[in-house]
């Protein structure tokens, strides 16, 4: 059975007694059981969400249907994990919007 480091989250050998990557103190048997069913938080490790495909979604609907374009584009502005997805909603949004006038400009002329 393996071990948790309770602060880091790494995994220890079962006879630790410090976690090899924080320094953590590692509680025993005794004060694992006094504890009960406490639940221990580890950090979520993640891997920078940039909302990749929903920017590649997002020009790409720009282009074809741009209400489609500029509702994906509010959403990726509207998003505070990632200056990437903020920086490409707004690019999205001008995008459809210039294809939407076009197209507007192009079904009144002809």
């Amino acid at each position: 059975m393996s071990k948790f480091c309770p602060s880091c989250g790494e995994e220890l050998k079962d006879d630790a007694k410090f976690c090899k990557n924080c320094g953590a103190s590692i509680p025993t048997n005794e004060q694992t059981q006094t504890t009960g069913n406490m639940q221990q938080n580890y950090p979520i490790e993640t891997s920078g969400n940039d909302h990749t495909i929903a920017v590649i979604l997002g020009y790409v609907f720009a282009i074809l249907i741009p209400i489609i374009g500029i509702i994906i584009g509010i959403y990726l502005s509207t998003r505070n994990d990632s200056a990437n997805a903020k920086k490409h909603g707004k690019y999205i949004i001008i995008l459809a919007v210039i294809i939407w006038f076009i197209s507007f400009m192009m079904v009144m002329r002809g």
